[in-house]
């Protein structure tokens, strides 16, 4: 299987989730994330490898900011 690259301030869809999401009460997150949404890439990690996504609404606020390693999440690409 053919890992995916991503860089920093692509856009992607989230296709699906793998890791277990736990309970988020904090500011960065209103909502936990969903199949389907539409994050930006706002950090790629390479030691370990993994991606900081942040999805915001129509208005631009944040619905929840978190880390993902390429493992836990299969994302395909938007728009760059």
């Amino acid at each position: 299987m053919k890992t995916k690259k991503f860089e920093q301030y692509d856009v992607v869809r989230v296709l699906e989730i793998r890791a277990a999401i736990g309970a988020l009460d904090d500011a960065f997150n209103l909502r936990a994330p969903a199949i389907g949404d539409v994050a930006t890439i706002i950090e790629v990690y390479t030691s370990p490898p993994g991606y900081e996504l942040e999805c915001s609404d129509g208005n631009g606020i944040t619905q929840w900011l978190m880390a993902f390693s390429p493992e836990d999440v299969d994302l395909e690409l938007v728009k760059q």
